[in-house]
């Protein structure tokens, strides 16, 4: 199961590469070859790209006609892209909330005397890369994030861009994909990509409605 994820890592493991033969597998075996999946339910390891803001808004829609949030949403997909869609079903029957939002996330407002005549105000801010550019993050397993660079390694795209092409055809279709140069922004600014990996870019005061339709945001 899964043959080019798992000789990849093989290969990474020894000094000198060598051929690695898959292993002809029965259908029943397929779950085995996971192993103790519980790591996946940890969802500890930060994803970042960007997308047209017409695929952002055709996100937001099919997670709100699915009832998920956006996080949700990605991180179920990349596992069906990644293992399959009987693998993902078979995991979800033996642990339906391995995908689900953290649920018991504990917020402590520190009760803290203020000044007289002084107030708290809090103040909305979102990522700004651009025009026509959203930006996307979501937490998902450190696993299943090692395995999407293994295939962004082999098409030889950066992890950012495989992941918007492959959200871009799950939301459109397949048929997007020979329209590539076009659904990618002809010379995107060079803050969208620095973003996605990992350098900090400016961020946007905005009122609360716009903080809330963001899906990367942060209040101070």
């Amino acid at each position: 199961m899964w043959p080019f994820i798992n000789n990849k890592k093989a290969i990474a493991k020894v000094d000198r590469p060598k051929a690695v033969t898959p292993k002809k597998m029965k259908f029943e075996e397929i779950l085995k070859e996971l192993g103790d999946y519980s790591d996946l339910g940890t969802h500890d390891s930060a994803l970042k790209f960007w997308l047209p803001e017409p695929a952002e808004k055709a996100l937001q829609e099919v997670c709100a006609i699915n009832g998920n949030s956006m996080s949700e949403y990605l991180r179920q997909f990349l596992i069906v892209h990644c293992y399959g869609v009987y693998a993902f079903n078979a995991m979800l029957l033996e642990k339906p909330y391995l995908f689900k939002d953290a649920q018991n996330i504990l917020y402590l407002e520190l009760n803290q005397s203020k000044p007289p005549g002084k107030k708290r105000e809090n103040t909305y801010w979102v990522i700004e890369l651009g025009k026509n550019i959203s930006p996307v993050k979501v937490w998902i397993p450190k696993r299943l994030r090692d395995d999407i660079q293994i295939l962004a390694d082999h098409v030889g795209i950066k992890l950012s861009q495989y992941l918007r092409e492959i959200v871009i055809s799950r939301l459109l279709g397949n048929g997007t994909l020979p329209m590539r140069p076009e659904m990618i922004i002809p010379n995107p600014p060079k803050s969208a990509d620095a973003w996605c990996e990992g350098i900090e870019e400016p961020w946007q005061q905005v009122s609360y409605e716009k903080y809330c339709d963001a899906s990367v945001k942060k209040i101070e």
